[in-house]
C-alpha cells in the first residue's frame, strides 16, 4: 500500500464547473490547458525560467494512500527541468493550502511522489503572483515571437554588449540603435523573453528605464 501507481491520464475539456483557460507556450509542442486562471498564472514562471526545459499541465496520475484508503490524484503540472529533475507541481489558493485537512492529504501525496524519487512542489498566490515579477513576464509574453531573431535585433544585442559596462536602459539603447522607443520596445521585450538579454524582473517593473545587460548564462527560455 506504500508503491506509487502511474494509472491514467485525466483530459481537460468543457465543463460545467471549471472555465478552461489556454496558455500559448512556445516552450511546449502544444497550447497548455488549465482550470482556474491561478493556473494559468503558473504558466508565466514555467513559460521563461531558463531552467524549465518543458511543462505540461494534467500529466500522468499516480496514486497514494491516505486515512487507508488508496486515492488517485493528477498534478497540476510536470515540469523537466534542466538539470534533469521531473517535479510535478500542485497549485492551490493559499487560503486552501493553509488548511489542516489538505495538509494532511498534500503530506500523503507528496510521500508517495518521494518514494518514486519525485518532487511534488506546493505553489501559491504568494509564489505564482508576486509583484511586479508577474507583471513583467505577462509584458514579455505579450511581445515574445517565435523562430530566428530580426537583423535589427541583433544590432541590439551587439549594441548591449558593446555598452554592458555603462549600466544603460532601454531608452538609451533605443538612441544608441537610431531606433523610435515605441519600434525598439517590442524588439527589446522579445530578446528580454528569449533570454538574450536580461535585467531586474523581480524588484523593479519593466519600463524604458530598465538597465539590460547581455545574458552571459545563456539558456534559451524556449525553443
Amino acid at each position: 500500500m506504500t508503491g506509487v501507481f502511474f494509472m491514467y491520464r485525466r483530459k481537460l475539456g468543457k465543463s460545467k464547473v471549471n472555465n478552461i483557460h489556454r496558455f500559448v507556450s512556445l516552450k511546449n509542442p502544444s497550447t497548455i490547458l488549465t482550470e482556474s486562471a491561478l493556473e494559468f498564472d503558473s504558466c508565466y514562471p514555467l513559460e521563461y525560467s531558463s531552467k524549465v526545459l518543458s511543462y505540461e499541465s494534467q500529466p500522468e496520475g499516480y496514486e497514494y494512500v491516505f486515512e487507508g484508503r488508496i486515492c488517485r490524484y493528477t498534478p497540476d503540472f510536470l515540469s523537466r527541468m534542466i538539470g534533469g529533475e521531473r517535479p510535478y507541481i500542485e497549485v492551490k489558493p493559499e487560503r486552501v493550502a493553509r488548511r489542516k485537512d489538505f495538509l494532511e492529504r498534500f503530506h500523503c501525496m507528496k510521500a508517495a511522489a518521494e518514494r518514486s524519487g519525485t518532487q511534488l512542489l506546493l505553489w501559491t498566490e504568494e509564489y505564482i503572483r508576486r509583484q511586479p515579477y508577474l507583471n513583467n513576464l505577462k509584458i514579455l509574453h505579450r511581445y515574445r515571437t517565435g523562430g530566428v531573431l530580426a537583423s535589427e535585433q541583433r544590432k541590439i544585442i551587439e549594441i548591449v554588449r558593446s555598452n554592458e559596462e555603462q549600466q544603460l536602459s532601454l531608452q538609451d539603447h533605443a538612441v544608441l540603435s537610431d531606433m523610435e522607443l515605441p519600434y525598439f520596445l517590442p524588439l527589446a521585450y522579445d530578446l528580454l523573453a528569449r533570454n538574450e538579454l536580461t535585467t531586474d524582473l523581480d524588484t523593479s517593473p519593466l519600463t524604458k528605464d530598465s538597465v539590460v545587460r547581455i545574458c552571459h548564462d545563456h539558456r534559451p527560455a524556449f525553443h
